[in-house]
């Protein structure tokens, strides 16, 4: 009688314990990832200036040949 006594309470704890967890896997969530967040900038420093561009060369030679463009095509005169 003792080892049906200690079977009735070990299948009652077993079913007291594992009844609950498979309505508890209905609202089981995925863990909250945590992304932190960049780095801080500087909004109000100003930035700093550009370099200024670059004057074209003076010395390019003129164009010699005549002519002109009929749609794309270049035709000389």
């Amino acid at each position: 009688m003792k080892t049906s006594t200690v079977g009735f309470a070990a299948g009652l704890a077993v079913f007291a314990i594992g009844a609950p967890l498979p309505v508890r896997a209905q609202f089981f969530y995925p863990p909250i990832v945590i992304v932190p967040p960049p780095p801080a900038q500087d909004y109000g420093a100003p930035k700093p200036k550009p370099a200024p561009d670059k004057p074209k060369p003076v010395d390019s030679p003129p164009q010699t040949k005549g002519g002109h463009y009929e749609g794309r095509t270049w035709v000389p005169d």
